[in-house]
């Protein structure tokens, strides 16, 4: 029996899945510049014409991924409004930080690795941008909610700490203590 149009659409997202799955690990293990549409083929197990149908090249691979990241991210934000005070919300909002990095080792192994290349930067900046000013203003929300009197600087703060030690545990995961290092944010910016 034939497949209904809803269970085409299902296996294609499915596949795309899949491909972005393996574009993701293929990055992360031979860097963006070292890997290549075969390679990615290869680890979906699909031919790589089959991958051109899902996507017309690798930086548009780079781009899904970029995207799927930043929503991961603005999902767990969302998820921090279910605390019951602003000081719950901001708790949940750090410690849904840095547990999506623990989720997404691979996409933030990329993330920081694509930032020091110029050139796919380039490629980047425009969602870069509307990223970083996306969690800019969450996090300036959520410390003016709890009393913070120059909030804009404290967003700058708070992320270029949450910021700065996801990329510290990419870099050492069994070594780096991101248990202790999330308890002492939270009580700095919950104490208030």
């Amino acid at each position: 029996m034939p497949r209904t149009p809803a269970q085409n659409e299902a296996a294609r997202e499915e596949r795309q899945a899949a491909i972005l799955q393996a574009a993701l690990v293929v990055f992360a293990r031979h860097g963006y510049g070292g890997s290549s549409i075969r390679d990615i083929a290869t680890e979906a197990g699909i031919a790589q014409g089959l991958l051109y149908r899902y996507f017309a090249s690798k930086e548009a691979l780079l781009q899904a991924i970029m995207e799927q990241g930043m929503r991961d991210v603005l999902q767990s934000f969302a998820e921090a409004h279910a605390g019951a005070s602003p000081e719950s919300q901001l708790e949940l909002l750090i410690r849904h930080s840095f547990a999506l990095v623990g989720q997404h080792q691979d996409f933030w192994r990329l993330s920081y690795s694509v930032r020091m290349q110029p050139d796919v930067l380039d490629q980047l900046r425009d969602a870069f941008r509307v990223w970083r000013e996306a969690i800019l203003s969450t996090l300036e929300e959520h410390l003016q909610a709890v009393g913070y009197p120059h909030a804009v600087v404290e967003a700058a703060l708070l992320f270029a700490q949450i910021d700065g030690v996801a990329q510290h545990y990419v870099m050492d995961m069994d070594g780096y203590p991101l248990d202790e290092v999330t308890e002492a944010i939270v009580r700095h910016y919950t104490k208030l």
